[in-house]
């Protein structure tokens, strides 16, 4: 089987259950933060579903806020409640504006919480964006119709959503495999890819049945030669001589194991 990079160590949200849900509405809202996190095979975030602390319950998300800043978790959090369930969504909580550097005028009061109505399907995606500052939170916000400067207690017109059918979105995530020699087969030349012609020896896939075996989608793809791999442990993974590197699809119908929520979730 090809050697694929396994999933490293990911951050994990505090999510706080506020509403009063069934067991049947819960399983919804993990299946649909699971679907979006490509969780099976590809997962970028977990976050922890836990009851509230007494003293959250029926307070101000900007009170939760304070609590938390107060007891040392500076990070931000997620919040399911009535609203958030009603569309499908969840809180992300993320820091007051007098957090903020001196030069950012996206706020009249340094009281506003920088907070955002996310479609649960979407937030893993919302979250690594983030992270690699691909966007802001403030961005996100102007494209749910928020109006700046914003003030203490803004309204966010509408829940923020990628409008992308993740079902879908599923068969587009890559994977990089490294193939050993007898895993993999180059081209013959003559290929047409179309207009392109492809020169032989230009192109390589996995060879038949490894695909398969492996959770990924073949295709003729660039190969390139393949170095060590350093695994999360520090240490370097070696490969045999004529190892190369392909950029494949992970097979989402390919029986994975279930994903693991952080131990003590709901």
């Amino acid at each position: 089987m090809v050697f694929q990079a396994p999933t490293g160590n990911l951050d994990v949200l505090t999510c706080y259950l506020l509403a009063s849900i069934s067991q049947d509405e819960l399983r919804a809202f993990k299946a649909a933060f699971e679907l979006g996190n490509f969780a099976r095979f590809s997962p970028m975030l977990k976050i922890k579903i836990v009851r509230p602390p007494e003293d959250y319950i029926g307070q101000s998300h900007e009170y939760i806020r304070r609590k938390e800043d107060e007891a040392g978790r500076q990070r931000a959090f997620l919040i399911l409640d009535d609203k958030a369930m009603e569309n499908d969504a969840v809180w992300y909580i993320s820091y007051f504006a007098d957090d903020e550097p001196p030069e950012d005028q996206w706020a009249v009061s340094k009281e506003v919480l920088w907070k955002m109505l996310i479609r649960t399907d979407k937030l893993a995606t919302v979250y690594v964006n983030y992270g690699i500052s691909n966007t802001s939170l403030q961005e996100d916000l102007g494209n749910c119709g928020v109006e700046f400067p914003v003030k203490e207690g803004y309204e966010q017109p509408e829940v923020f959503d990628y409008k992308m059918d993740m079902h879908k979105v599923q068969y587009s995530q890559p994977t990089w495999v490294r193939a050993e020699p007898q895993e993999y087969e180059l081209n013959k030349g003559g290929e047409e890819f179309g207009t392109y012609v492809a020169p032989p020896n230009t192109l390589a896939r996995l060879k038949d049945g490894i695909a398969e075996e492996s959770g990924v989608l073949n295709d003729w793809v660039t190969p390139y030669p393949a170095g060590p791999f350093r695994m999360p442990d520090g240490t370097k993974k070696e490969f045999p001589e004529g190892t190369m590197v392909l950029q494949l699809k992970l097979n989402p119908d390919f029986p994975w194991p279930p994903f693991k929520w952080p131990k003590g979730s709901l």
